[in-house]
């Protein structure tokens, strides 16, 4: 049975589980299909043309998303080494074969079904109901047409009735249900003995002969990468900032022109009793108008000042309307008479009243004037990098750029392409790092690279001076190095032979608890463990304890920890095929079963109509798109 269902994990279900996401896209569209648009095709399938300006777009929207997840963005060669080119056009392939399958069975939506469908839309909806300036806006925004978009949604939705068509009816069979459920919800018991390496304790010193021989073999873990020596010219709006220019009657212009932003709103400190009913209010605020307190009201009901106590507030600030409302119409100190608030009848007291007050022009003078040199000096970097391209299109260096319009330039002399100088040390602070020195180590001496975009807000221009070539370091170079990884790899060794002594034992007859208690081990239990997820066993030991059945005992390293492993106990999971808990395992099911057939039908469609690729067009388009 195991060997069955490994066997499943590695084909059917493997196909049905991660296959068949490409497919799925093409059959049922993607998240978002309002894209930009280049020219010409790409690609051809059967009849079927691939624009190019859908691809630019489609693989703009994946470099984007891949970008955001990992924080940075992609550069044209991280790109590629996603494969998200090939991935994107996969995926359109696919679109384009299903679009040619309806095309030959002259199938379509009429015009009527489309704009139905097309007003369910929920991106277009607005209280509840379509909007068609809500359509145009969002058309607009994803810088795309109505026509286009409506050609793209008709294609969109005639794949769909082909799939429907051809797959609308497919079930799993029970049988193969049942092995899924028992498959995804056994459980079983693990006895195992967790070996960390730093159990074994020191490694003495290597010989000579022991170093040199793992150093030969290892040698090229040790080479010394490329090095790179550049200049960088910088430009952001901090470099070209010029506080001096900004007068005191601009930082007054600006003052007056948004005199809301340094005003102080006024204050009110706000106390409040609440009390249970408006009969119980009324009643205290008799009390006060014959001549109590409201210190003598909170006496009465044991409410300390912390208790009434709101605090300063802006009238914005107090939630309750009717509050704010009497709070704003009291004298400081006053009480009001009985307020119906939110939640219950209320005696309120303004306290104290701050009154809005303006900061004071001298106050904030020179914040303004940085505020308005830092906004010109956005507005102007623009200009400056447009004057840099000209010195540099007339000859002129990088230092003599940055001389005459006083720009910072740094040198960096031998830095790697992951930031380490030649002596160790790591450089961290250079604008747009990653992409900057990948750009370096793309370049060649003296060669005028594009600049690199700093934050969507400045420039980064580099030269590359000089270039010192990977090499093989001698043993002398990074003896200490060699020394440290020879231990590291010989207590992974080590550790890795006690594991296969004791497995060796434990296979031979011996418990593992005996075992465990004659090395002076811990042996400890994992209970109910499944496929999916087991919190006291990494994965790759809970793969190893499924890999077979009652009393199954093997091995398993996840980083510098080695797992002997016994299976104590499997408990099967009831099956009943009508179970709710099988019910969104049985749909995913019937649903991909659908689509694998989908899958097979298309790859057979797409052999026999055959497919072009455009590769110098599909090269340009990667390149422009970073």
């Amino acid at each position: 049975m195991m060997e069955i269902m490994r066997s499943m994990a590695s084909g059917f279900v493997a196909k049905i589980l991660m296959g068949l996401l490409v497919l799925s896209f093409a059959v049922w569209g993607i998240a978002d299909i309002f894209t930009n648009f280049g020219q010409g095709a790409v690609a051809t399938v059967g009849k079927t043309e691939i624009d190019a300006r859908d691809y630019q777009s489609e693989l703009i929207l994946e470099v984007n998303a891949l970008s955001n997840q990992l924080g940075q963005r992609l550069t044209t060669s991280q790109t590629a080494a996603f494969g998200l080119p090939n991935q994107v056009l996969g995926r359109m392939i696919s679109e384009a074969t299903l679009n040619d399958m309806a095309t030959s069975f002259n199938l379509g939506l009429s015009p009527t079904v489309l704009a139905k469908e097309i007003s369910t839309e929920p991106a277009f909806q607005s209280l509840g109901k379509f909007d068609r300036n809500q359509m145009n806006l969002v058309l607009r925004n994803a810088g795309t047409t109505e026509d286009r978009y409506v050609l793209t949604r008709e294609a969109l939705e005639t794949r769909r009735q082909l799939a429907a068509a051809l797959t609308g009816k497919s079930t799993i069979p029970t049988a193969a249900l049942k092995a899924f459920n028992g498959f995804t919800f056994e459980k079983r018991d693990v006895n195992y003995i967790a070996l960390k390496e730093e159990a074994i304790g020191d490694i003495e010193e290597p010989s000579d002969d022991a170093l040199n021989k793992y150093f030969e073999e290892k040698k090229i873990a040790f080479r010394a990468p490329e090095y790179r020596s550049f200049e960088i010219l910088k430009l952001e709006p901090g470099d070209i900032i010029d506080t001096e220019s900004v007068t005191d009657e601009d930082a007054k212009i600006f003052y007056e022109t948004a005199a809301s932003r340094f005003v102080q709103p006024e204050k009110r400190q706000m106390q409040q009793i609440l009390f249970n009913s408006e009969e119980e209010a009324k009643a205290a605020a008799d009390k006060i108008a014959a001549g109590a307190s409201y210190e003598d009201i909170m006496a009465e009901r044991n409410l300390a000042e912390a208790d009434v106590d709101f605090g300063l507030l802006t009238k914005e600030e107090i939630t309750d309307p009717a509050a704010a409302e009497e709070i704003y119409s009291l004298e400081e100190g006053q009480i009001s008479g009985v307020i119906k608030g939110r939640f219950g009848s209320l005696l309120l007291r303004t306290a104290k009243i701050v009154p809005s007050q303006a900061s004071p022009f001298e106050e904030l003078k020179e914040q303004l004037k940085a505020e308005i040199a830092a906004q010109r000096a956005t507005g102007e970097v623009l200009d400056v990098f447009d004057k840099v391209e000209d010195e540099r299109a007339g000859g002129s260096t990088l230092k003599e750029i940055a001389n005459k319009l006083n720009l910072p330039l740094r040198t960096v002399n031998s830095i790697s392409k992951v930031g380490e100088l030649q002596n160790g040390d790591k450089v961290t602070d250079l604008p747009e790092q990653e992409q900057l020195l990948s750009s370096v180590f793309e370049s060649d001496i003296d060669f005028e690279a594009d600049p690199v975009e700093i934050d969507n807000s400045g420039f980064a221009w580099f030269i590359v001076t000089d270039i010192v070539n990977s090499r093989d370091r001698t043993i002398d170079e990074v003896k200490d190095d060699v020394i440290a990884a020879w231990k590291k790899d010989e207590l992974t060794k080590r550790n890795a032979a006690l594991s296969a002594e004791i497995l060796k034992e434990v296979k031979g007859g011996k418990s593992l608890e005996a075992v465990a208690t004659e090395r002076g081990l811990t042996m400890e239990t994992a209970t109910d463990v499944t496929r999916q997820a087991g919190d006291a066993l990494p994965a790759s030991a809970v793969q190893q304890a499924f890999n077979g059945p009652l009393a199954y005992k093997a091995s398993a390293v996840d980083g510098d920890t080695q797992y002997i492993l016994e299976v104590a106990k499997v408990t099967e999971p009831e099956f009943d095929a009508d179970a709710l808990q099988l019910n969104a395992l049985r749909q995913n099911l019937d649903t991909n079963v659908g689509t694998d057939m989908l899958s097979q039908l298309s790859s057979t469609v797409l052999s026999d109509i055959g497919y072009t690729i455009n590769e110098a067009l599909m090269q340009q388009i990667v390149n422009g798109t970073n």
